[in-house]
């Protein structure tokens, strides 16, 4: 067994109870969307093998990697080899859906030692704001119990292709092993936000070697793997403001052939549906175009280097189509408006590092005329 100094002091856990931190905010929003893995992008059917399979099929949850969380639905197939070892047979803790992850195991050679939940949040975390976090947990028997399970707030979306640990000092650490009962435990802490995070991230970010563990006392599964279900976090009073956007196009001065970069109309993953924090990006588009009535503009999309040159060509034209039904949704004329798409054959900074994906990942309006 390994140990590492806990850097995070504060936690509470118990069945079914509530955290003192917790309750201090009934009025707010839990800003973590679909907390239940209730929605669905594509129905769930047969079994999750690669990130991309649980990204494309579970509504704003993405795999940060490429290592895949488990899905677990009514469409849900699971393999003999893993209903034999346990997997499966805890229901959700509500509703029909919950996620799992396995979270040690790298230096026992399992494939996909880790698995990480990747959400983007409905606002952006306010610096220095107080935040209560939750979610139930529940331990596979006769897996590796984890001490080190954390949530790590990250200003971009992590998109690696690797299917290893993810490196990360956590914003909150479980800092407990949980009963291996076959039951739901719920997890509950606190943290102070210090940047303007917008995804949340939940998983192991140690390696074996630093992970707290306990072995399965009957059983040779090798590695750990948990439940997860009902996430929130809360702001925690005194409630500090989220700060307006800026918009490109506040101080854009609009000449033929002027280009200006959108990069906050989100997208979901591989597909053209908006995410919630687009519609802050597309209003000011609407509102640009209604400040400018005879403009006609064209709406160019982009996209990162992950997947074909023809996939990722065909993607952002048709990304870029459903900015323009949404405008003209809104009541823009549709006269005025042109769409066309790159791929990734445009890229404005390096496709080696999830920070230059996001970045790569836009869409422009270039001015046709006035």
């Amino acid at each position: 067994m390994s140990f590492i100094q806990p850097y995070i002091t504060f936690f509470t856990l118990a069945f079914l109870a509530n955290s003192s931190a917790f309750s201090q905010a009934p009025n707010t929003l839990n800003i973590v969307p679909n907390n239940g893995f209730e929605l669905y992008a594509e129905y769930p059917s047969g079994w999750y093998y690669v990130g991309a399979d649980f990204s494309r099929t579970s509504l704003y949850w993405t795999s940060a990697t490429g290592a895949s969380p488990d899905l677990y639905g009514p469409g849900a197939d699971i393999p003999t080899e893993w209903i034999k070892a346990g997997f499966g047979r805890i229901k959700p803790f509500e509703g029909k859906s919950c996620a799992g992850i396995t979270v040690y195991g790298c230096d026992s050679g399992k494939l996909h030692c880790r698995e990480y939940l990747q959400v983007q949040l409905t606002e952006p975390l306010v610096p220095g704001q107080r935040y209560a976090f939750s979610c139930m947990l529940a331990h596979l028997q006769k897996s590796v119990a984890v001490k080190n399970l954390g949530i790590w707030c990250s200003d971009d979306e992590i998109q690696e292709s690797h299917n290893k640990p993810l490196t990360a000092k956590p914003d909150l650490l479980l800092n407990q092993l949980l009963p291996s009962d076959g039951r739901w435990h719920k997890w509950t802490g606190h943290f102070t936000a210090n940047t303007a995070a917008s995804y949340l991230l939940i998983g192991n970010f140690f390696t074996d070697d630093s992970s707290y563990v306990k072995l399965p006392t009957r059983s040779s599964l090798r590695f750990g793997y948990y439940y997860v279900d009902d996430v929130q976090l809360f702001k925690i009073p005194p409630i500090l403001p989220v700060p307006p956007e800026d918009s490109p196009l506040d101080n854009f001065v609009p000449r033929p052939g002027e280009v200006v970069t959108l990069s906050r109309i989100y997208f979901e993953h591989d597909r053209t549906d908006f995410m919630p924090r687009a519609r802050i990006q597309l209003d000011q588009l609407l509102r640009f175009l209604k400040k400018h009535p005879t403009m006609k503009v064209e709406i160019i999309g982009h996209t990162d280097s992950v997947g074909s040159d023809s996939y990722n060509q065909q993607l952002s034209i048709r990304r870029s189509a459903a900015v323009i039904a949404w405008l003209v949704d809104k009541g823009i004329d549709r006269k005025r408006l042109s769409s066309s798409g790159f791929g990734s054959s445009v890229p404005i900074a390096t496709n080696a590092t999830s920070a230059g994906r996001a970045q790569n990942r836009r869409v422009e309006i270039k001015v046709i005329s006035l």
